[in-house]
């Protein structure tokens, strides 16, 4: 937000609309494709003027006469990207950086401000993104600090590693209204997403296009699911036929109208070569050609599947230190690879599971084991080819490495707050000294203690007894995830690229 009336102010949306020319200009040169809002080069995004938008009235910005006063807002997303081999924050540094944000007694926006102040210094990995938007609660504010370092990451081909910790589908279409739904495509990871697009909007027409183009060669139409398509009037189209194969081209798709879908692929069909192409050509990314199937660390989030996978997820994390091992026991010895839905059900009644037992006088479930245990089946074989293959199975890895994580952060966020300790933490949780806390108790405590990641993981992970509360007993579970290494101290100044870090 930029007050025209304020000098300064004036002079940072000159220079913005300046910026915003030459940067269209190279655009041109390295004919790089069109990724804009509105299809016209400009890379600002959502001007509004005095509330106005200002796209309804120009066909560009840059045509627009900067006045000496009144309120000018914008969004800009630049083409730049982090160089080849740029040397990124280390964990250690990240870590005592997170230490000084946590422990200072500024507001979280000045927080935000302090760490916009030093973002140019350094760029980041994506395991540093995920950890930084847990330590903000309001949604903004999360956006805020996201849209600041979202350009600085190096990895981009592992976003989906911080994708999870928004499971709001609103704050997904805020991020992508400011980023731009071009720059925030989940090139290499699209699993689960969702999307719904306004064909009008050259970006979003863009996407459309892109999620087609990608269908068709990895298994059209298949991997669309519950797609729609609604007309500007308001009706809905049937689409008997499906979404048009025509779609994958940019040309033909739509000018109006939105087009709706959830994108699952089995890995499998997974074409990779397919994916590094969509990002070589839309995200202007250093290296990007050079990259491997096997430098992308696959991910799910834990909102993603059904609750019943989890849940199985939980009974084998209590009993085994992989998912390949419950696997090789379901299919048997000299097994041909692949689980059918018989043997699933047959397996898991062996390991002594009752996870899924009908309980008496639950009204809020009225399914059967076998349904299920069947709903857990047809997630895990999103081929639809009626048995689950290895390659399926591992999605439960990617969940079980998700769980972990979640589990570490929320051990690593006590230890910077109350030390290597756990009995002043759960001192702090159990205000009440109840020595047991509910669920909901539980919530509570650890958001009033700042944290605002998935604490409802955690709780699931210490209720061994699943009766739904945890004893001081049961929360020594999380010991086990303590790190190696010490607990992060900032005992002298530090320097982060010409920055000095103030001691505490």
């Amino acid at each position: 937000k930029l007050a025209l009336g304020n000098p300064s102010d004036f002079a940072v949306a000159e220079r913005l609309l300046l910026l915003d020319r030459w940067e269209a200009a190279v655009d041109r040169k390295c004919e790089r494709k069109d990724v804009s809002q509105y299809g016209n080069g400009s890379h600002l995004r959502n001007p509004l003027f005095q509330g106005r938008d200002l796209d309804r009235q120009y066909n560009s910005v840059a045509e627009w006469k900067l006045p000496e006063d009144g309120l000018f807002e914008v969004d800009y997303v630049s083409n730049a990207r982090p160089l080849k081999g740029t040397e990124v924050l280390s964990n250690d540094l990240w870590d005592r950086l997170m230490v000084q944000m946590i422990n200072s007694s500024c507001l979280p926006q000045d927080r935000i401000l302090a760490m916009r102040s030093i973002s140019h210094t350094f760029s980041m990995r994506s395991s540093h993104m995920r950890s930084i938007v847990g330590y903000f609660k309001d949604r903004h504010q999360r956006a805020d600090i996201f849209i600041v370092f979202y350009l600085r990451i190096v990895d981009l081909h592992n976003s989906k590693m911080f994708m999870v910790r928004f499971p709001d589908q609103a704050e997904v279409v805020a991020l992508q209204e400011r980023l731009g739904y071009a720059s925030f495509y989940p090139f290499f990871q699209p699993e689960n997403a969702k999307f719904e697009l306004d064909l009008a909007i050259h970006d979003q027409r863009l996407c459309a296009s892109m999620w087609v183009n990608l269908c068709q060669k990895e298994k059209y139409p298949h991997n669309l699911h519950d797609y729609g398509y609604r007309l500007p009037d308001g009706t809905e189209d049937p689409m008997p036929l499906g979404v048009p194969r025509s779609w994958g081209n940019f040309d033909s798709c739509p000018k109006e109208g939105r087009f709706r879908a959830t994108y699952m692929c089995a890995p499998e069909n997974r074409t990779f070569s397919a994916r590094k192409e969509l990002a070589v050509t839309y995200t202007f990314l250093n290296g990007i050609e050079e990259l491997k199937e096997d430098e992308v660390q696959w991910w799910t989030g834990l909102t993603e599947p059904p609750e019943d996978v989890l849940g199985l997820l939980e009974f084998f994390i209590s009993r085994y230190d992989d998912v390949k091992t419950p696997f090789t026991k379901i299919d048997g010895e000299g097994g041909n690879g692949v689980i059918t839905l018989s043997e699933l059900t047959e397996g898991l009644d062996a390991m002594g599971c009752h996870k899924f037992d009908k309980k008496k006088g639950d009204k809020a479930d009225q399914r059967t084991k076998a349904q299920r245990i069947d709903s857990i089946f047809r997630y895990l074989d999103p081929g639809c080819e009626g048995s689950v293959s290895e390659q399926e199975w591992a999605v439960l890895d990617q969940l079980w490495k998700e769980f972990d994580m979640s589990i570490k952060e929320f051990v690593q966020f006590l230890m910077l707050t109350f030390g290597k300790g756990l009995l002043c933490a759960w001192e702090a949780l159990d205000d009440d000294e109840s020595g047991e806390l509910t669920e909901e108790e539980f919530l509570q405590a650890v958001e009033k203690i700042g944290y605002f990641g998935p604490a409802k993981v955690v709780f699931a992970l210490l209720d061994s007894s699943d009766d739904g509360n945890i004893s001081f007993d049961e929360f020594e579970v999380l010991d086990k995830y303590k790190p190696l290494n010490r607990r992060p101290t900032v005992s002298g100044p530090s320097t982060l690229a010409g920055m000095s870090l103030p001691t505490t």
